[in-house]
């Protein structure tokens, strides 16, 4: 019976990581195949501005979603509510958060220098609320094929929508923002004809305690999600305020490749979290922990070092002139991305455990760390210390996450092998950007294959355990 338990969790890790994988897949690729056309018809300045509107707008969302999306998935999952009581509640936690939003509109255009766009900011602020919140609908349901179309459909249209716009009616800046907003408003369309949102949302079923139960789970995350922000986005402010728009625009391009690896993991992340939290009382829990974070260390691990090993020739060989040395910034960007995405795996100790507190202080300390390291480094290294400012903010919440895994849930990691292929990478990343050359593609093949016998272990074991009958 344990056997089969524990067979049973990881084919259904792989089966929901096998969904989300192609609504994920897809829409990243989608994302990246629109790259090159910014960088043919907008100037890095223009795209400094855009890029800058996004991020705004990633940093206000967790206030006027309040982050509820995070509890409904886990009291639905965790049963402690029904979908009709969890969807119904935050609905009413959406419509508040949206007023706000509007009544904040006088503050944005004090915050943010983009005054002319500030009625596409409100709107589209609006519609990602709705769409983040009830879009986790699908998760928390089960109904993960759903939210894998909803993720395609949503990129393909601002994908179509940013051809016409910037491509044949050459609209610039505004063109981009009006397809983002179009695409936000399909997005919305697919959620309220394709969910039951019209069935489980009633009124009747709102509660001044389950709402307070909800935001007592989802608040404290509001800050994380601030931190968080603050270490993947905070530094362009810091690039804008220093070095320039034209800076923040090669920035925000090296940022883009480092984002497939983000891609690779939130295939899997989105998963893990729902296994996570059903399998938190079962006795295997702490090999099953262990097999999927060195599986998962092994395939971020070799598709970093892959991306590293070719990143030059693609920036060269794609992108327009003014844009291409953005590809210097992208190695040691890589190497901070897989560092979050372990730090991301280690926060299930809070997850499962309901201690959304810790998520935040850890996320803090990485954002204190992030941010010092950053404007000490910025005008000695430019973007390559924004870059090794990022790396630092990382590692800070990567150690006190997994002290916590070991402390709240006995669980311990060796982590020998993990640092083996952060040094390997660094290493990597050095040759590629100072020497190049035929020296670069032997010292990351060599990479692979290091990370590759490092694993080797852990991949035989998950190997025979999903091709074992049961």
């Amino acid at each position: 019976m344990g056997d089969k338990m524990k067979e049973s969790n990881y084919k259904k890790l792989v089966y929901n990581t096998a969904i989300f994988a192609i609504g994920n897949f897809g829409s990243k690729v989608l994302t990246f195949l629109i790259v090159p056309l910014y960088t043919y018809v907008l100037t890095t300045a223009e795209y400094g501005v855009i890029d800058l509107f996004i991020t705004s707008l990633g940093m206000v969302i967790p206030f006027s979603t309040m982050m509820v999306n995070e509890a409904l998935i886990r009291y639905v999952l965790g049963k402690e509510l029904t979908p009709k009581e969890a969807a119904s509640n935050c609905f009413a936690v959406f419509l508040f958060g949206a007023a706000i939003s509007v009544l904040f509109t006088p503050l944005y255009k004090v915050a943010f220098d983009f005054d002319e766009y500030i009625w596409i900011f409100v709107a589209l602020l609006v519609l990602r609320t709705f769409n983040q919140v009830f879009s986790e609908y699908f998760r928390a349901v089960n109904q993960n094929v759903k939210f894998t179309i909803f993720g395609l459909i949503t990129t393909a249209t601002i994908l179509g929508f940013n051809v016409v716009f910037l491509l044949f009616l050459k609209l610039g800046i505004r063109g981009y923002l009006y397809a983002t907003l179009l695409s936000a408003a399909v997005g919305t369309l697919y959620i309220l004809i394709f969910s039951d949102f019209f069935q489980v949302v009633s009124l009747k079923c709102i509660d001044k305690n389950t709402i307070r139960m909800l935001l007592k789970y989802s608040v404290p995350l509001i800050p994380n999600s601030l931190m968080w922000w603050i270490m993947s986005a905070g530094d362009k402010y810091i690039i804008n305020y220093f070095l320039g728009d034209g800076a923040n625009g090669l920035y925000s391009l090296s940022s883009k490749v480092p984002q497939i690896i983000n891609m690779i993991y939130s295939l899997f992340i989105q998963a893990w979290q729902m296994s996570a939290i059903e399998v938190s009382e079962s006795k295997d829990k702490t090999s099953f922990y262990h097999n999927v974070f060195h599986v998962t260390s092994f395939v971020m691990g070799v598709v970093t070092c892959g991306i590293i090993m070719v990143v030059k020739p693609l920036y060269l060989g794609i992108m327009s002139a003014s844009f291409a040395e953005a590809w210097k910034y992208v190695p040691l960007l890589s190497v901070a991305t897989i560092i979050s995405c372990y730090a991301s795996y280690f926060s299930v100790v809070y997850t499962v455990g309901a201690k959304t507190k810790k998520v935040f202080l850890t996320t803090a300390l990485g954002a204190i760390v992030n941010l010092g390291t950053n404007l000490i480094l910025v005008q000695p290294f430019g973007m390559q210390g924004i870059a090794m400012g990022t790396c630092l903010g990382y590692i800070a919440v990567l150690i006190v996450r997994v002290r916590d895994m070991w402390v709240e849930m006995g669980i311990r990691f060796d982590f020998k092998r993990n640092i083996l292929t952060f040094i390997v990478l660094f290493i990597q990343s050095a040759v590629v950007i100072y020497f190049g050359g035929v020296l670069s593609v032997v010292i990351s093949c060599a990479g692979i294959l290091f990370i590759a016998l490092l694993y080797r272990k852990e991949m035989v074991t998950i190997i025979n355990k999903l091709i074992k009958k049961q």
